[in-house]
């Protein structure tokens, strides 16, 4: 009996020895998550004055003395209407598969000719329009 309550009491002391161990951790751990926290809000208010400081550089009345002041050494130019295309301009989607190219394509396989040396594809129909540059 004395043998097991020997073993008992070092059992409950080696317990104690990790509870503390434990604690002092968690208090580690806890000192570490709050300056964490600290940094994040010093980080959040640096980004907070970047955004406010771009957004004064980047105002069109300050950029604007800059820009005619380089204008010339940078070879600037005002955009003009006529470098937009009109929607006209955009070639429509064909209404259905381009059996024509594939039935080349298939031939050309069938031929033992490579696909991608374009000038020996055999021709099976109208060659589709140029699109303009």
């Amino acid at each position: 009996m004395r043998w097991v309550n020997l073993g008992l009491l070092l059992t409950s002391f080696c317990a104690l020895i990790l509870v503390y161990a434990q604690k002092y951790h968690a208090e580690d751990l806890s000192v570490q998550v709050a300056a964490l926290e600290d940094d994040i809000a010093e980080k959040t208010q640096e980004l907070s004055t970047l955004k406010a400081d771009w957004a004064y550089l980047n105002q069109p009345g300050r950029l604007q003395p800059i820009v005619e002041r380089h204008a010339a050494a940078l070879n600037l130019a005002p955009i003009k209407t006529e470098q937009y295309q009109r929607i006209e301009d955009i070639p429509m989607r064909p209404s259905g598969p381009d059996t024509d190219g594939l039935e080349a394509l298939l031939l050309s396989l069938e031929a033992g000719v490579d696909p991608n040396e374009l000038s020996e594809l055999p021709s099976v129909g109208p060659t589709p329009p140029e699109r303009r540059p």
